[in-house]
């Protein structure tokens, strides 16, 4: 069954505004003529398959346009004037050849255009290979016009020949009638000194009594009758010769331009079909330009009557003045009645599911969030408006009363309906009974019904009917200000006084109207506003509550980012350590054996001596690069030997021996996964329990009744670590900065000086931003006069 609307329809859902947009969005006029009519029923596609190869086109041009593409569709003109006049065997002006070159050129261009992106937009190239050649007449027609329009020496010899002849005899012509003007017999009968073109002859401007005394033709007067022009008789042959060759120039080009007409006009047929493909694929792009405009996505279409529209927006209303509603009908019910206060979004709503039928019918993108879905019907219906006519003799109720036994008439299984305000016009007890044996009517049909109403009868009968849902527009319950946010599942109060209120109604009336409302209505309208104002209020709550899970979150993984990067740069430092304690034994080694080696060849008391003063030097060499390379020990009694931490009667601040025989206190007892965290040389990490170790000394004090002993407390330094960023990029210093941190809280510093200059100010200001990241750094402040100023940066480090 093809695809039918009524003009009345589409007049009551703005369809012509939306048109007026597309039709902007068209590159070239052909685009423009096939929306030249806004309610021209060929663009609606009148079957599935053809709706999905358009809805595919649009995808296609949105993928171009978001990659800021531009097709060369620019250059094609509308054609059908010339064409017309060239197949009845006219002579086409230069300016219209020109047009005929250009859109073939453009038309050529978009083939090879879309032949380079035919792996990415199948479907547009397929448009595009619609297109036929014809490189002959655009090269044709490129060689006998040059870029102005002008017939070129290059399309006839003839041509060429006669315009050198031309020139030639007017520069003869110029210097002889040069030479008449300063002839001292013609001189004094001129009235101006110079020469003039009459006729395409050159003339003398004579003064009209002394005709006689300049022998020639006279070809032109002045107005006022005192100057004659007149062609000197010595020159009337030459004057002959330059306009013979001037008419064989006109001829030549009159020849050319009409052998170009005579090949525009063979090709006209294959052109016009070549022009109404341009004119779909400019309306493809401008589908997609519109798309991009109002951000809509591809929907899924079927055929069962389903519209789930989230984040729906009215096509016709600025995104950042649109508020997105999730709308739907037809999945688990088939008529959704639309309740609240006047102006709070009703009939907007209803719009956009209208529109959003009948946008996918042309092919158009939806403004909605991904996964939206929009099947196909047949035929849109509405009521919306006031429909009201004198001339017929009918008020709005009755004008009502005909369009909807109009649509009663019309609904079937493959129809979406859309009335605004059933029922009303008349009396309201009346006009709610015909609302709902009208819905009823429509749902027995099988249609998708969306309809605004105030009746609270027709609130109701979503509760006893399953095929009826309600849905509400609320309104701040504060402010009593709509929100134009639509929520299915519950009715609204319709709130009239209020919106009287707000609109400046005496509150005299108001308190009256207040005092002659029924009760029962009074009750139920209360309740939905209460309803709503609670609604409202979780609503925000909820949100409050997600942003601060989201916030939440966000820091969670910042600090498991920190962890990871101080873990990551432990290792780095232990591994550093345990390197340059290698390379300093397997030193002390080679020097050693050198030692020995060398006493076993030369030995003497004297060596013996030399060696032990060697061997002391080498020990005390050794014990001071492992002081300056491990952090300072506190003596002991004795060798200190580790062993296994008894958890279950563990302490948070026990002294434990971390991985590599360093102090360490605990800070946390274990989790579920056996992690705990401890503080080490200033910085706190977290290990696995069974990577730790008790610390005890032996023939120390007894051990205390939960398995540890003294801890070794970590010294502390104090004073101010510096470090020097400057000639650095920003990256590099940071991460520079970063490891001057941690060795400064290794070391127990309590501040450290960052210099980086003062420059352009950026590596300043990366690194005051950076400083605050750091888990060891409490505040940063600008460093005194006489510490640098500006060009530095004091970071005041924590004490745990």
């Amino acid at each position: 069954m093809p695809f039918r609307v009524e003009d009345s329809t589409l007049e009551s859902l703005d369809w012509a505004r939306l048109i007026d947009d597309l039709r902007a969005c068209c590159r070239t006029p052909l685009g423009r003529r096939r929306l030249e009519e806004a309610f021209d029923r060929r663009i609606f596609q009148p079957d599935e398959a053809s709706v999905r190869t358009r809805l595919r086109e649009t995808t296609e041009a949105r993928w171009l346009l978001d990659r800021e593409a531009i097709v060369p569709l620019g250059g094609c003109a509308d054609l059908e004037t010339s064409l017309t006049h060239a197949e009845r065997g006219g002579v086409l002006e230069p300016s219209q050849l020109i047009d005929v070159r250009t859109t073939l050129e453009a038309m050529h261009a978009t083939q090879r255009y879309f032949e380079h992106q035919r792996d990415d937009v199948p479907t547009l190239g397929a448009l595009s290979n619609e297109i036929a050649e014809a490189h002959a007449l655009e090269a044709e027609i490129q060689r006998c016009l040059d870029l102005n329009g002008e017939v070129s020496d290059a399309a006839s010899p003839a041509l060429a020949q006669a315009r050198r002849d031309a020139h030639r005899l007017a520069g003869t012509l110029q210097s002889r009638i040069q030479r008449a003007l300063h002839n001292n017999d013609i001189k004094p009968h001129l009235s101006d000194q110079f020469y003039t073109v009459r006729a395409g002859r050159f003339v003398l401007p004579v003064k009209a009594d002394s005709k006689s005394r300049v022998r020639g033709i006279v070809h032109d007067a002045s107005r006022s009758g005192t100057t004659l022009f007149i062609e000197p008789d010595g020159m009337v042959e030459l004057n002959n010769q330059h306009r013979q060759a001037e008419l064989t120039v006109e001829r030549e080009i009159l020849r050319v331009l009409r052998e170009l007409s005579i090949a525009v006009g063979r090709d006209a047929a294959r052109m016009r079909s070549n022009l109404e493909w341009v004119g779909i694929l400019d309306l493809a792009i401008a589908r997609g330009a519109l798309s991009r405009k109002m951000d809509g996505i591809e929907p899924e279409v079927g055929r069962e009557g389903i519209f789930e529209l989230g984040g729906i927006r009215h096509p016709l209303i600025a995104a950042e003045e649109c508020v997105a509603n999730d709308l739907r009908v037809g999945q688990d019910f088939s008529v959704l009645l639309l309740s609240g206060p006047n102006a709070g979004g009703k009939t907007v709503a209803l719009k956009c599911i209208a529109l959003a039928a009948l946008m996918v019918r042309t092919g158009m993108h939806v403004p909605a969030n991904p996964g939206a879905r929009v099947d196909l019907v047949d035929r849109v219906l509405a009521d919306i408006g006031d429909h009201q006519d004198i001339q017929e003799s009918l008020s709005t109720f009755s004008a009502a009363m005909a369009n909807l036994a109009e649509i009663l008439r019309s609904a079937g299984p493959d129809t979406l309906v859309c009335l605004d305000e059933i029922g009303v016009g008349t009396d309201p007890s009346e006009g709610a009974a015909i609302a709902q044996s009208t819905l009823e009517t429509l749902a027995d049909a099988g249609a998708r019904v969306v309809t605004t109403t105030h009746y609270n009868l027709l609130k109701e009968m979503a509760e006893v009917d399953a095929r009826f849902a309600n849905a509400s527009v609320e309104i701040d319950p504060t402010t009593f200000a709509p929100t134009y946010r639509v929520r299915i599942g519950s009715p609204g109060a319709s709130s009239a006084t209020t919106v009287a209120a707000r609109m400046g109604l005496p509150q005299v009336v108001l308190d009256r109207a207040a005092g002659l409302l029924d009760r029962e209505d009074r009750r139920l309208d209360r309740m939905l506003s209460e309803l709503a104002a609670s609604r409202a209020l979780l609503e925000s709550e909820k949100l409050a509550a997600e942003a601060l899970r989201a916030e939440s979150e966000q820091t969670r993984d910042e600090y498991r980012t920190k962890l990871a990067r101080l873990q990551e740069r432990r290792d780095k430092l232990f591994g550093e350590l345990r390197r340059e304690l290698d390379d300093s034994f397997r030193d002390a080694h080679s020097e050693v054996a050198r030692i020995i080696a060398e006493l076993q060849r030369q030995p003497s008391s004297r060596r013996a001596a030399s060696a032990r003063d060697n061997l002391e030097r080498l020990k005390q060499d050794t014990a001071t690069s492992q002081t300056k390379i491990l952090p300072p020990k506190k003596a002991s009694d004795g060798e200190d030997r580790a062993m296994s931490i008894n958890w279950p009667r563990a302490r948070i601040g026990d002294p434990v021996q971390a991985p590599g025989g360093g102090a360490a206190t605990l800070l946390s007892l274990p989790d579920r996964k056996g992690r705990v965290m401890v503080q080490v040389a200033g910085a706190k990490v977290t290990i696995h329990r069974d990577q730790l170790r008790v610390r005890l000394a032996l023939g120390g004090p007894a051990r205390p009744r939960h398995s540890e002993v003294v801890a070794v407390p970590t010294a502390r330094l104090g004073g101010i670590a510096e470090s020097d960023l400057r000639g650095m990029r920003v990256d590099e210093a940071l991460s520079r900065l970063d490891e001057a941190i941690d060795q400064a809280a290794a070391e127990g510093r309590d501040e450290i000086r960052v210099i980086h200059g003062i420059g352009t100010g950026a590596l300043r200001s990366a690194v005051r931003e950076h400083l605050p990241h750091s888990i060891h750094v409490v505040e940063w402040v600008e460093a005194t006069r006489d510490e640098g100023g500006a060009g530095a940066t004091r970071g005041i480090l924590g004490k745990d």
